[in-house]
């Protein structure tokens, strides 16, 4: 009976930390992120760059990685196996850099187009990391956001970081990554990504 109790909620927590790594998948968190961003710029094209964003942020990594499970690329939507992670980063990685070129071309708000080039940049590193060691990429994807909403709307979006504990608490659950591996993943996304929003938005982006 004890056994059976325990097994049980051994596959309720594993089913809960599985749902859980669904919702904050990092194409489908980038649509929850551009979204609050473009509408506190109010720009004139405010539905044609939530388009943008939406296609090229989250549609495309997103139909990329099914398309290479259902080639049997990768094992499965998160790349689990950390040497098949190569290809989905290549092609996230070339939607990232076409979602730059559309909003520059846009004219869309420098912080907007900022978060777009972020994603790019980390996802190159991640992959660089990734040939040796794998870090977390849902900490990233989730961490990497929050930080930018917290460079453009300031303080009172710290406090969306504490999502990354049940981020944390699923990945480990389901045995994907350890400790080591998430936190480098959340402190090191956050770091990069401040670094690299300060950067275009106040230099790189109004030279262009």
């Amino acid at each position: 009976m004890g056994n059976n109790r325990l097994s049980g909620d051994v596959l309720n927590n594993q089913k809960l930390a599985y749902y859980i790594s669904a919702a904050m998948n990092a194409p489908l968190f980038a649509i929850l992120t551009f979204v609050p961003l473009i509408f506190t710029q109010k720009p004139g094209n405010t539905y044609a760059l939530m388009g943008v964003t939406t296609l090229f942020g989250a549609i495309l990594p997103l139909s990329s990685t099914y398309y290479l499970v259902r080639k049997g690329i990768i094992p499965d939507i998160y790349a689990s196996d950390r040497t098949s992670r190569t290809e989905p980063f290549l092609w996230a990685m070339a939607s990232y850099l076409m979602g730059v070129t559309v909003l520059l071309w846009l004219k869309a708000p420098f912080v907007v187009t900022a978060l777009m080039a972020c994603y790019f940049v980390n996802a190159l590193i991640m992959l660089c990391i990734t040939l040796n060691w794998k870090i977390s990429i849902h900490a990233v994807g989730v961490t990497g956001p929050i930080t930018a909403l917290v460079f453009q709307l300031g303080a009172k979006m710290v406090p969306f970081f504490l999502l990354m504990l049940p981020v944390a608490w699923a990945r480990i659950e389901l045995k994907a990554h350890n400790i080591k591996q998430v936190l480098a993943g959340a402190v090191l996304s956050t770091i990069l990504t401040w670094i690299q929003m300060v950067f275009s938005v106040n230099f790189l982006l109004p030279m262009i």
